[in-house]
């Protein structure tokens, strides 16, 4: 089966090609000044795949080729104060435009109040999101294995932040709606809270970016608490909610514009053994390295460096009282991105196979995807 699914990748590799670069990319990025305290500025990001899907086509047992614009971003930042910034960003997906992000932001230097919808104090790959992931085009699914607010991670809430050390030492604490109706009969909120401790390069600031492509020399260390009560199950079987995970990203320089990068992160969810739509109760971890070979390399009139990349991502269900929600899953992953411009233009070729192990069951993905902001 996999040597199958290999010919039949490589078969259509030309065809793929094409349709990653036919399309014409316009988008308009400006910052529009008002005064000297006030501006307007507006942005977008574009992310796209022809990916072929191992056994996914109808006809049963036949692989599927699928082209998804994965996502497409509008971001907009209103300075209307010198202390006070609105941030206001869509999604169009699937043919719907949804809210990414409302929240107004209040600067008391060195902490900062934000407040309405935005993400929350959590792990690195959340705060990342999918444009400022290092190497890996996917979004990691052992992060999905603790889902968290209304949509891409975000949720309605106040949260306060502030540096220590110029990005040495980082904290945050939010409280969010959280789940909303079911279990949660007391309108619960949910807690969230990070830390971060750099213990090379300092990263300030309350977004996060998985590399800075050789401008940094990293070793950051991010602990995580989520809580809510009454936070999973239904209205008549109710559970605590209690998430707990630690990240760490190192980098290294090696001269001429090389680049190491070593990260990891390990998840556990407790669910009070209630079975919940969202949140599955277990532990999982990824571990990801990547190279970015020095100098850069011309391919038709474009030039960008290589990036190779391995992860590996497992995540074991441990809820007894559920069988759907029980045992041990994986997702082993290679790829290649050549890099143009940072997190504003690369494009990746990438394979994974997910496995799951107790039923003896996997699934490859080959798949070749661009990224381009602005």
């Amino acid at each position: 089966m996999v040597l199958k699914f290999r010919n039949k990748y490589f078969a259509q590799v030309a065809a793929l090609v094409l349709c990653l670069v036919l399309p014409s990319l316009a988008f308009a990025g400006a910052k529009i000044k008002i005064d000297d305290t006030k501006y307007f500025q507006i942005g977008a990001g574009f992310r796209a795949t022809v990916a072929l899907n191992e056994n996914s086509a109808p006809d049963v047992g036949e692989d599927a080729l699928d082209i998804n614009a994965d996502n497409m971003r509008i971001y907009t930042v209103s300075q209307v104060h010198k202390n006070i910034q609105v941030e206001y960003n869509t999604e169009h997906s699937g043919g719907t435009i949804t809210l990414l992000d409302a929240v107004a932001k209040f600067n008391f230097a060195p902490i900062e109040i934000w407040a309405g919808r935005h993400l929350p104090p959590s792990d690195r790959a959340n705060l990342d999101g999918p444009f400022y992931l290092n190497a890996a085009y996917t979004y990691p699914m052992v992060q999905s294995f603790g889902n968290l607010g209304i949509f891409a991670g975000r949720d309605n809430g106040v949260s306060i932040h502030g540096d220590v050390g110029g990005g040495k030492i980082k904290w945050a604490y939010g409280a969010f709606e959280g789940l909303q109706g079911g279990a949660d009969l007391d309108d619960n909120l949910r807690h969230t809270a990070r830390i971060d401790f750099a213990l090379g390069d300092p990263e300030p600031g309350f977004y996060t970016g998985s590399t800075y492509f050789g401008a940094k020399n990293l070793t950051t260390i991010g602990l995580v608490w989520h809580r809510e009560e009454d936070g999973v199950g239904t209205a008549a079987d109710q559970g605590d909610f209690t998430g707990l995970s630690a990240d760490i990203l190192i980098e290294r320089t090696l001269g001429s514009g090389a680049v190491v990068n070593l990260e990891g992160a390990y998840y556990d969810w407790d669910t009070d053994g209630k079975a919940d739509g969202t949140i599955l109760q277990g532990d999982s971890f990824l571990a990801l390295a990547s190279y970015l070979m020095p100098g850069k390399t011309s391919i038709g009139g474009f030039q960008g460096q290589l990036q190779p990349y391995v992860r590996y991502q497992g995540y074991d269900q441990d809820n007894s009282n559920t069988a759907g929600s029980r045992g041990y899953k994986d997702r082993t992953e290679a790829g290649l991105n050549y890099v143009l411009d940072g997190f504003n233009a690369k494009l990746t070729a990438y394979w994974y196979v997910d496995a799951d192990h107790d039923n003896n069951v996997d699934k490859n993905v080959a798949a070749l995807a661009m990224q381009f902001q602005l």
